[in-house]
């Protein structure tokens, strides 16, 4: 399933819709998923491309004309029937979920993930939109995304895209403006341990990952082999590391093009962009909110000025929390999962993939 989500619409001007959509068809989106907050005059077949639609309905839409049937190809999810089979996945897609994140834990969201996935035996994706902003919470058999909001997003008409097949998903948006700052790539990895032991191949194919994103620098968030510090398969990129506190001035040398990240400078610049790097902030995230995630945000913001993304690391799971100013991310880890993000800059366009792993049998 390659699909296109969108969410919250509301009143915009269709012409912001059909510009979507054709942006959907470049990618060879299969389908529709609109997570909720949809005008009844969008209820067009039309409009939306001829492409099918699953749409999410709110409680109070359930009674107001226009919404008693749906358009040809579109189907319908309700309050206490969200649980819906897209092209041989189970879903969850309903609407207000985000909110339930807004004001409890990324922990509660993992329990309230597997409880989803405990009572509904194969189900792999949550969807939900209603905060307006873009958010991903992974874990290794339910996702919970939400692709950002067309009317009143953060950054842009924000849309996100799904490739079941390469396991990837892209975060991004259409732009308000036209930049003139070039296009730009950063790759951002964590946690990569005994990678090189495990999986011997994993440098050469996560440097093609990086090669077919076009990404020229990546940021290491941290968990190095001492030894992977240096790698020859990563030469042709900028490589800017940070170390744990025990591994601090064990490094004997690094090539040039191997760049360490200071815990008294935790804060690489790039092309006028500044990402600030903790490795451990992973592990408390999973007790705060995101109302929590965002005032950490501004903190480190008064410490470090201009902060544009908070990276880190340590737990499995990778995540992203958009923010007015600042976007978090984690990319997840490399040993259970082969993880990596690419952010493509200025358009901020957050790519989650995996390095593919060789079959053996």
């Amino acid at each position: 399933m390659r699909a296109g989500l969108l969410s919250d619409t509301h009143s915009i001007d269709k012409k912001v819709i059909r510009a979507l959509v054709e942006e959907f068809k470049q990618r060879n989106v299969d389908l529709l998923i609109h997570c909720g907050d949809i005008e009844a005059q969008h209820l067009d077949a039309d409009l939306f491309g001829g492409l099918p639609v699953f749409c999410a309905l709110n409680a109070e839409q359930l009674e107001k004309p226009g919404f008693q049937n749906p358009p040809a190809d579109w189907t319908f999810t309700i309050p206490g029937e969200r649980i819906i089979d897209i092209q041989h996945v189970r879903a969850y897609l309903g609407h207000k979920r985000s909110f339930d994140f807004l004001k409890n834990s990324e922990q509660t969201i993992l329990v309230f993930l597997d409880t989803m996935r405990r009572d509904n035996d194969g189900l792999r994706w949550v969807f939900s939109g209603h905060t307006h902003h873009q958010i991903f919470v992974q874990t290794h058999l339910v996702n919970f995304l939400n692709p950002g909001a067309i009317e009143d997003g953060f950054n842009g008409y924000e849309f996100a895209v799904i490739d079941t097949k390469l396991n990837e998903i892209v975060f991004s948006r259409l732009e308000k403006t036209k930049p003139v700052i070039p296009t730009f790539s950063i790759g951002i990895i964590s946690d990569s341990l005994r990678i090189s032991k495990t999986d011997p191949g994993f440098w050469k194919k996560l440097a093609e990952e990086m090669s077919k994103r076009d990404a020229k620098i990546i940021i290491h968030c941290g968990n190095i082999a001492l030894e992977d510090i240096g790698r020859p398969e990563l030469e042709q990129f900028t490589v800017c590391y940070n170390l744990r506190p025990d591994q601090t001035g064990r490094v004997l040398s690094a090539p040039p093009n191997w760049q360490l990240i200071t815990m008294e400078d935790p804060v690489v610049e790039i092309n006028g962009y500044r990402f600030y790097v903790e490795l451990d902030l992973g592990i408390s995230m999973l007790d705060r909110t995101e109302l929590d995630m965002h005032n950490l945000c501004l903190e480190l913001r008064r410490k470090f000025i201009e902060l544009d993304f908070v990276l880190c690391g340590f737990t499995h799971n990778a995540l992203l929390v958009e923010q007015d100013q600042t976007c978090l991310i984690n990319p997840g880890d490399i040993i259970r999962d082969r993880n990596f993000a690419v952010v493509c800059l200025p358009r901020t366009e957050i790519t989650f993939g995996h390095v593919p792993l060789d079959p053996i049998f």
